[in-house]
């Protein structure tokens, strides 16, 4: 039911939406002859668009999230295993009518993985997830993911699939179930930059130590910004910003993350 209803009152966080929305509140206003909520709702209709496309402004939400949880010190630790977040495979229908593997943007987190691969020679590398769809059909992440590695002719390490979980709670629970935590242990988590606050407080909350962070994926600068103007990358920032913000916010609430903003 969690995972349903956070699919559903996601389609409200898009920034798109919101014009659509001041523009129905214009049409009803002036129905009813509200001239001056008339002449506002038009008005954000056609500006939000454009105020959107200001990336200095619509990137800072996301800078702020990327940069709130730098990269965990591994230096001569043992390392126990290697966690990698599902969400960087391609869609699964499209995957499974080509019989080939497909990734999105977010596929550093793979990438990322084998760097670790190739540093830490017969370390497990735990994928977890199931799938992000709210109606899976096609391969699921793990097919995707099995089909890419023995393309790449295989790991020199035990690779593991968690491959139930719909979302990072999930994730953090369901792993817990496959790796044995005990304390002293240590476990590189992978994810985006901008998710892994939520990732961190999950795992904290599902019982995880000596989580060590190793973001990727970063979608903004550690300052200042890349351009002034794109309305396509300014609605795309502020898509992942609310998304991951009512994301904290959620899990928060429901004591799937241990604080508001983990850092």
């Amino acid at each position: 039911m969690f995972f349903i209803l956070s699919k559903t009152l996601s389609l409200l966080l898009e920034p798109l939406i919101i014009p659509y929305l001041f523009l129905l509140i214009g049409v009803i206003a002036r129905w009813r002859q509200w001239r001056w909520i008339m002449r506002f709702s038009f008005t954000a209709a056609i500006a939000l668009p454009l105020f959107f496309g200001i990336l200095p402004l619509s990137s800072l939400p996301l800078q702020f999230l990327e940069n709130r949880i730098p990269r965990g010190e591994i230096g001569a630790k043992h390392i126990d295993g290697i966690i990698v977040l599902g969400g960087f495979t391609g869609n699964g229908v499209v995957a499974e009518s080509h019989n080939q593997y497909g990734l999105t943007a977010s596929a550093e987190r793979f990438t990322a993985a084998m760097v670790l691969a190739r540093q830490l020679p017969q370390t497990p590398i735990l994928f977890s997830g199931f799938s992000s769809e709210l109606s899976q059909r096609g391969w699921r992440e793990s097919d995707n993911i099995r089909d890419l590695i023995r393309k790449l002719g295989g790991l020199n390490t035990t690779v593991l699939y968690e491959e139930n979980s719909q979302n990072t709670f999930e994730n953090a629970v369901n792993s817990r179930r496959v790796f044995a935590t005990e304390p002293g242990t240590n476990w590189i988590l992978i994810t985006s930059a901008n998710h892994m606050p939520r990732a961190v407080g999950s795992f904290a909350a599902a019982g995880w130590t000596g989580i060590i962070p190793y973001p990727v994926d970063y979608q903004t600068p550690k300052t200042g910004h890349t351009r002034w103007w794109s309305i396509a990358g300014g609605i795309l920032l502020l898509r992942q910003s609310l998304h991951e913000y009512a994301g904290l916010l959620v899990y928060y609430l429901t004591g799937r993350s241990t604080k508001l903003l983990p850092s």
